[in-house]
């Protein structure tokens, strides 16, 4: 685009990177960059100090797509990030760095890492063996020039995907493992991501997959009907919610002999988790409302209590519907059972073991169906709000609440047998009732 002033931008949402004022030559230059051309045929359109000076603002802008071929055939392709990180030097010896991932694409090979300013896609298979020694020392490649690995080893060191032991020599860089540093930065909106195609609500799944139910489609036998507060009267007996929240607290100890009742596990669930309305959206997703925020208000999540003493209810794993504020027990070994609680509680000090575990299940597709790149880091952002909304009910009702640090995702599978990649365990929240002491104000 060009401004009334005569200056030129290049615009792709939400990035916008302005280049001044441009000869005759280069705005001529920029119209021929979306087809594929040499270095040669390029210079030869403008003259080559304009035409490198040019290449390089749209380089370092991320506009710019390097692909060294042999002959007819493309060998590998640098694709600069945008903003531009430009790397230091790294001393040697060079080697890949720790956050380096290496994933096949289709027939292509992605070399990646989010501390790189570029992204280094291989079209030939041999090239991973130079990629994963470094471009060091390899044996020769048949058919592919040693020009074309030297340029390959050049790529990967400007790119940041090269460095050295030093890396880890400061907390900042050696306080990120490599998966929670790669989710950080593929989940956030990043100079290559393209909102609305490649990153965010782009519904990229419609035409492709049916959109999964609002409704849990697996769990459809007889249902154990939960009590329902009279909302009025809490509307007017509740406390306060700045003194629920200066009240709010993780509690690990619980009442044995007075355990949490069915009834005041029916009013957790009705106040944090059950539907209020439901709907779909314009590309036809199931929506609901529920009494925490979630994205599209998809709802991907689901409560599983796993109950051990409960007053009025056996012992077992549920599946809590939220749709009809209901029960369903779920089929599962005490073996597997054990395994689930053991594996939750052991994030928890102390030798108490939770009366009601709450196990926060993620029904992924819900929310993958529309939204790409974000989406994993949306319901765990879901997760945070709901185990807010369950420390502020059980604060009201005058309960034990204590969100939990860890649990097994193994563990919940095999005690639903539901698919992993399906619907899997993201959250784990340890309820009951307050221990004798605090419920007699003297804790």
């Amino acid at each position: 685009m060009r401004t009334a002033s005569g200056e030129v931008a290049l615009a792709a949402w939400p990035h916008l990177q302005e280049m001044g004022r441009l000869t005759a030559e280069q705005r001529s230059l920029l119209q021929v960059l979306s087809t594929d051309r040499s270095a040669e045929e390029l210079t030869e359109r403008c003259p080559r100090d304009q035409a490198e000076t040019l290449l390089a603002m749209l380089s370092s802008g991320g506009w710019l797509i390097t692909t060294v071929v042999c002959g007819d055939r493309p060998l590998f392709s640098s694709r600069p990030l945008v903003p531009h990180r430009k790397p230091l030097p790294p001393a040697e010896p060079r080697r890949l760095s720790r956050f380096v991932s290496v994933r096949r694409d289709g027939d292509e090979f992605v070399v990646e890492s989010p501390a790189a300013g570029a992204e280094v896609r291989l079209y030939d298979s041999r090239l991973a063996e130079p990629v994963l020694t470094a471009c060091a020392a390899h044996r020769e490649l048949p058919d592919v020039p040693s020009e074309a690995v030297r340029l390959l080893a050049g790529e990967l060191a400007d790119a940041g995907l090269l460095a050295t032991a030093a890396e880890t020599h400061s907390l900042s860089r050696a306080q990120w493992s490599p998966h929670e540093l790669a989710f950080h930065h593929g989940s956030r909106l990043r100079g290559d991501h393209r909102m609305g195609q490649d990153f965010g609500g782009s519904y990229w799944a419609k035409g492709r997959f049916d959109a999964p139910p609002g409704k849990h489609p697996r769990w459809m036998e007889a249902a154990i009907e939960l009590p329902r507060p009279d909302l009025d009267r809490l509307r007017v007996q509740d406390p306060a919610l700045a003194e629920v929240m200066e009240a709010r607290q993780s509690l690990r100890s619980y009442d044995e002999d007075t355990p949490l009742t069915v009834e005041e596990l029916g009013e957790f669930l009705f106040r944090t988790a059950r539907v209020r309305a439901t709907g779909s959206d314009t590309e036809g997703l199931d929506i609901s409302g529920r009494p925490y925020p979630a994205g599209g208000a998809a709802y991907e999540l689901e409560v599983y209590p796993l109950v051990r003493n409960v007053r009025g209810l056996d012992a077992g794993l549920y599946h809590y519907a939220p749709h009809g504020h209901r029960l369903h027990l779920i089929p599962a070994s005490a073996t597997a059972l054990r395994w689930l609680m053991k594996a939750s509680a052991a994030g928890m000090t102390g030798e108490a073991t939770p009366q009601v575990l709450l196990v926060i299940a993620t029904r992924f597709g819900r929310l993958a169906w529309k939204y790409q790149a974000m989406g994993y880091a949306l319901t765990l952002k879901h997760v945070g709000v709901l185990f807010q909304s369950m420390y502020l009910a059980a604060t009201a009702m005058g309960l034990a609440p204590c969100a939990l640090g860890v649990g097994d995702s193994n563990a919940f599978a095999e005690a639903t047998g539901l698919d992993y990649f399906e619907e899997t365990s993201v959250g784990e929240f340890a309820l009951g009732s307050l221990p004798v002491a605090r419920r007699e104000g003297t804790g």
